[in-house]
């Protein structure tokens, strides 16, 4: 069948419209589907907050009618003070609850002589049955009152309180949930926020029935198969239309029971969050959306379940119906595109034979059957006249062949200036980056993590370099030599630079957390940018040669860069002063360099201004000091390998780029070292710490060294972290 398709244009003409048609048409479809369901989700969300909201504020209403029945019993019987009786006192619970529908129970709690000198509890309890009114005192030993949350808390906090749900036993003996409100003696001089537990009396409670709230909750219309539920501030369901759940679960149980982290999320939401719309499988595991509103009084979260399939139903039905009609329309794209492909084909046969016909030498081609004047047929044509220019040109080529040889018309044809040997003094900007550390580093690696973690670095790198201008000289291991302005001039080739220079650093930040991701250590660049006259050109042989740079320039962008650390770009004073105003400077540095007289002064760049506008992050970070410190082995690196020198010491304060070392033996600044943390006399922490030494003095104690960072093992890095974060930091450089 391949090879059918591929011989075939009308089959390619025909398959390939047919295709290209239903990849359009599938877009289409999707898009239209992506929209319109969109649409209805929006919708949908708008009317689930709605829903919510009105089923909030009904619910609210009703505790707030309940509140309003407790507080009014309170004041009644403050302002009544002490001559109120029993009578009377049982003829004011009794109206509250008849005469309140939301209000299942009403109770007058006393405190021990509150009521009557002879009477250590009072608290007479009416409350709705079948039958009708019940009246319990519940002052007695199976039921002491004052141990009561809805009694002990508000006399403690001094002001009303929802109590949490909680089965009355000895008392209404249902599920239900208490708004009680303290009372006092009446002292007319005194203000409510004066009144204190010398003066109080004891509780008035009014009671719902959780029973009578999922009443409520039930009478809420969602749909045709959806539902409310409400949750306690703490997540536990308070009514639900699956009764095993009501004060049984919460949501946070149920996350736990199917393990499921978007109920966890869900369910702290719903707590903190006045309102929401979030898109999760309900408690069931059925796929739905849940639109949540905030119930103010008592702090607790009415729920509305949307099932998914009921709100998409009809965008389902109409991407069926649209899918079935596009189906249609594509069998009479499929017909058209045959008949067209079939016009097509015939006079491309014929063409396809000519051109055998040349390809074999044979010029004298006739493509006059094919009349039309589309593109087909100026297609003919213009093979016609291709056919009459190979004519003529072999006429050429014969007649200068009388007069000279078929290698000197070759040679005449084709021009060899580009490949000559040789080179031009040019005035350009270099560019020389190494990472810290490298070659230690990977000499544990096996080869092929190496060239991943290698080519994942140089990837990125030489796109920087392309993206600039950059002429890559050469890329050695994890070393790179670029310049700017050869063979291209370039007037801006130092601010070029030195804006490539930079961007490559920054570019070192994604780099690195794909290795972190990895398992892999995190990798630290130095980068040398240099201005002067060096020869450019092929250099080589007439076998083989590259285009590249030589001289002492180059040579000293080798020595700058050998005194970078980690994420630093050091400048030269040449490129300085060429770009002065508009360099972002750190520090200056004067180096002592090898076959250089004197002392070399050195630009930490951080920066540049202008058209480029770029900025490296501020690496002045502040080191924790370490109250126990942490012991290391020090090695030291010679040539990027490491020696049989070892020494050891200890970390007093650390940065996630730098720390302080404290070490008897002596090393010297800008020495590499390759730090190994001890975790006991035999035992190292897994991983290694790469490093230059930035500083060196003497003090009591030995040897103070501040080392940068250039490599960090993923398991080093993190612990310094952890000690970063634990610690009162100390400013650092």
């Amino acid at each position: 069948m391949t090879k059918v398709f591929h011989s075939s244009v009308k089959l390619k003409i025909t398959v390939l419209v047919w295709l290209g048609s239903l990849v359009v048409l599938g877009a289409v479809l999707s898009y239209s589907y992506a929209q319109t369901r969109r649409i209805i989700l929006a919708e949908a969300k708008e009317v689930a907050l709605n829903v919510t909201a009105a089923a909030a504020n009904k619910v609210e209403q009703d505790f707030r009618a309940v509140q309003k029945v407790a507080l009014n019993l309170a004041l009644t019987l403050q302002s009544c003070g002490t001559d109120s009786n029993e009578l009377e006192l049982l003829t004011l619970l009794r109206g509250a609850v008849q005469k309140n529908a939301e209000v299942f129970g009403a109770a007058a709690a006393f405190e021990p002589h509150a009521f009557k000198a002879d009477l250590i509890s009072f608290a007479p309890y009416y409350y709705k049955t079948p039958n009708g009114l019940a009246y319990e005192q519940l002052g007695s030993q199976s039921y002491n009152y004052f141990q009561k949350d809805w009694y002990h808390v508000p006399k403690i906090l001094n002001k009303p309180i929802w109590a949490a749900p909680y089965f009355d036993e000895g008392g209404g003996n249902i599920l239900m949930t208490t708004y009680s409100v303290p009372f006092y003696k009446r002292n007319e001089d005194q203000s409510s926020e004066e009144r204190s537990t010398e003066n109080f009396r004891g509780i008035v409670t009014a009671d719902v029935s959780l029973a009578w709230l999922n009443q409520v909750v039930e009478s809420i219309p969602v749909g045709q198969t959806g539902y409310c539920f409400i949750i306690s501030d703490t997540g536990t369901f308070v009514a639900h239309k699956n009764p095993k759940l009501v004060m049984r679960e919460s949501v946070f149980s149920v996350a736990e029971e199917r393990k499921s982290q978007s109920w966890r999320d869900v369910g702290r939401a719903m707590i903190r969050e006045a309102q929401g719309f979030v898109d999760l499988r309900d408690e069931l595991g059925d796929a739905a959306y849940l639109a949540y509103a905030r119930i103010p009084s008592p702090g607790w979260v009415v729920g509305a379940v949307f099932p998914k399939s009921e709100l998409l139903f009809e965008v389902v039905n109409l991407h069926k119906a649209t899918v079935v009609m596009a189906i249609g329309g594509s069998l009479l794209l499929l017909l058209a595109s045959l008949l067209v492909a079939r016009s097509i084909a015939a006079p491309l046969r014929d063409m396809a034979a000519a051109t055998d016909r040349i390809a074999s030498g044979d010029l004298d081609i006739d493509l006059s059957d094919i009349k039309s004047t589309d593109e087909v047929g100026q297609l003919a044509q213009a093979l016609t006249h291709m056919a009459a220019g190979l004519k003529e040109r072999d006429f050429i080529r014969d007649t200068f062949g009388r007069y000279l040889t078929k290698e000197v018309v070759n040679r005449l044809l084709e021009s060899k200036d580009g490949l000559r040997l040789g080179g031009e003094s040019r005035d350009i900007s270099m560019i020389m980056s190494d990472l810290r550390g490298f070659t230690a580093m990977t000499s544990s690696m096996k080869p092929e993590q190496v060239i991943t973690f290698l080519n994942r670095y140089l990837a990125k790198m030489v796109d920087i370099l392309i993206e600039f201008r950059g002429t890559i000289d050469e890329i050695i291991g994890d070393g790179i030599l670029a310049f700017f302005g050869a063979p291209e001039p370039l007037d801006d080739h130092p601010a070029r630079a030195v804006a490539c220079a930079i961007k490559m650093q920054l570019a070192m930040n994604e780099i690195n957390r794909i290795n972190e991701s990895d398992g892999l250590p995190h990798l630290e660049m130095g980068i040398a940018v240099n201005t002067g006259k060096v020869v450019v050109g092929n250099i080589g042989s007439e076998k083989r040669s590259k285009y590249g740079a030589v001289g002492s320039q180059v040579n000293f962008t080798g020595r700058m860069e050998s005194f970078t650390v980690g994420g630093q770009i050091l400048v030269s004073k040449a490129t300085y002063d060429r770009l002065a105003d508009s360099l972002v400077v750190n520090k200056v540095l004067q180096v002592e360099m090898k076959g250089v007289p004197g002392l070399v002064e050195l630009y930490d760049v951080r920066g540049i201004k202008g058209s480029y506008n770029l900025q490296l992050p501020d690496r002045y970070t502040e080191r924790v000091p370490l109250e126990e410190g942490i012991a290391v082995q020090i090695d030291l690196l010679d040539q990027k390998t490491v020696s049989s020198v070892e020494a050891t010491g200890r970390i007093t304060s650390v940065s996630p780029t730098s720390a302080v070392l404290i070490m008897e033996h002596q090393i010297r600044q800008w020495d590499d070292l390759r730090l190994r943390l001890i975790r006991d006399v035999h035992q190292h922490i897994q991983g290694d710490v790469y490093a230059k030494a930035v500083e060196v003095s003497k003090t009591d104690q030995g040897y103070r060294v501040v080392v940068r960072f250039t490599s960090l093992s993923p398991e080093v890095y993190a612990i310094f972290r952890e000690a970063t974060m634990r610690g009162t930091p100390e400013r650092s450089s």
